[in-house]
């Protein structure tokens, strides 16, 4: 005699906890919302709403709406760093290598104008938060390394 077992379809699936997932949802929809509002603009609220978590979560993350634009911040900056860091210059001649960088960061402000739109919001706030972050300082002490070292190679030089 064999039994079969039902499963019940009527119960919603298992939740998974996955915090990286939930964060990076949450730091995508807040870019959205910094971006459009402003650090001062900007609710918690309508963030928590637009994601699957709640406030709550939010400041368990963050611990507040100034630590979740902080990471709304590094992660932007992560993004661009990372994407000029795969530029392949040293095959170009300084001034072509400028120009190739001079058109990436063109191209990306516009193809992201959050990013435009959250460098602006941070100027307005004469930077107060990049101040804070270590990460942000460096990342862009790396940028800007690899700015001093194509103006120290000889013009018309190509590294080997």
């Amino acid at each position: 005699m064999t039994t079969s077992k039902r499963r019940n379809t009527s119960l919603p699936p298992a939740r998974t906890n996955d915090p990286e997932k939930t964060k990076q949802d949450i730091i995508a929809v807040a870019t959205r919302e910094f971006a459009a509002k402003g650090l001062a603009g900007a609710r918690i609220d309508e963030i928590a709403a637009r994601t699957k978590t709640s406030k709550r979560m939010i400041y368990y993350y963050f611990e507040s709406k100034e630590g979740l634009y902080l990471a709304v911040l590094e992660e932007a900056y992560r993004r661009i760093r990372r994407i000029e860091s795969e530029l392949d210059l040293d095959h170009l001649p300084p001034l072509e290598a400028m120009a190739e960088i001079a058109g990436f960061t063109f191209d990306y402000q516009n193809r992201y104008p959050d990013f435009i739109r959250l460098v602006v919001i941070e100027n307005i706030h004469e930077g107060a938060h990049i101040k804070r972050s270590k990460v942000i300082q460096q990342l862009n002490v790396t940028a800007i390394d690899a700015l001093r070292r194509l103006c120290a190679r000889p013009a018309g030089r190509r590294l080997p």
